[in-house]
């Protein structure tokens, strides 16, 4: 699929040479609808343990909402400290139980593995996801996708039905994740259609029924990801990730704001080197 060209501003040449010399912490004002315009800088991606990233939190973080969003991180950073233990608990006694060699009451080595990426960094919008695979004993492993989505403008995770126009049609959906972490989710009737034309033939039974979907933004590739959320564990597998292109966003009924932003970003991480 070809991408179109897209005309930029003198302003925006000064804006990528600005990003050569290391000056990252404001972007230009964009048309007015951004109305947070820092990005914010993370620290390379830790680990709770071997196998399962922390999530990360904002450098200097000097405000009110960063503050807000280190707090919410570092408590589930806590919860997963001790779900992890409570993991290991869970497969020692599945262990001894079954009579499998990794019985113990330590650590287990890839019992919950988590993979975690910083995908938007501003402005307006931080985003963060969560992949987990995890195996605590029972009758199969499982697995979870977290996307934690924070409004910089006050620091609270957003609510998407206030991202989309009211004729889209949407709706909320809250549920909690393997680890005690209530994830939100968006129930859209036009990307229902999407999902559904995109499922594989043995999939479309799946989404015969209303389906919620996760959503976060990714600025290095300017899209915006949903994913079907809440599937049964017999079909996990048609879990597929729906990369939107602004122009689909815009005809779902999404705000400019979260469109702006999404561009705007992904022009920063076009112009910034790669190292």
């Amino acid at each position: 699929m070809q991408t179109a060209r897209v005309m930029l501003p003198l302003a925006f040449f000064a804006f990528a040479l600005q990003s050569l010399s290391g000056g990252w912490s404001q972007t230009p004002p964009s048309n007015g609808r951004t109305n947070q315009t820092s990005f914010y800088k993370f620290p390379p991606i830790k680990q709770v343990r071997k196998g399962a990233d922390a999530w990360p939190l904002i450098l200097d973080a000097n405000d009110a909402a960063s503050k807000r969003v280190n707090a919410i991180l570092q408590e589930m950073n806590r919860k997963l400290a001790l779900d992890l233990k409570e993991c290991d608990t869970n497969y020692a006694a599945w262990a001894k139980e079954v009579g499998h060699e990794s019985g113990g009451t330590g650590s287990v080595a890839g019992d919950w593995e988590r993979k975690v990426e910083v995908t938007m960094t501003g402005p307006r919008f931080l985003s963060i996801v969560a992949t987990d695979d995890f195996f605590c004993g029972g009758a199969h492993p499982d697995s979870d996708r977290i996307a934690m989505v924070f409004d910089m403008s006050t620091g609270d995770p957003v609510d998407w039905t206030t991202m989309i126009t009211k004729t889209a049609g949407a709706s909320s959906y809250t549920d909690t994740v393997y680890d005690g972490t209530e994830v939100g989710a968006l129930i859209l009737p036009g990307l229902e259609k999407i999902n559904l034309a995109l499922a594989s033939p043995e999939c479309k039974d799946a989404f015969s029924d209303q389906q919620s979907f996760l959503i976060w933004p990714d600025a290095p590739k300017g899209q915006l990801v949903a994913i079907a959320y809440g599937l049964p564990h017999v079909v996990s597998a048609c879990e597929e990730e729906i990369h939107l292109t602004m122009e689909q966003v815009r005809a779902l009924g999404f705000d400019e704001t979260i469109i702006d932003a999404i561009e705007l970003a992904h022009r920063r991480s076009m112009a910034t080197p790669k190292l």
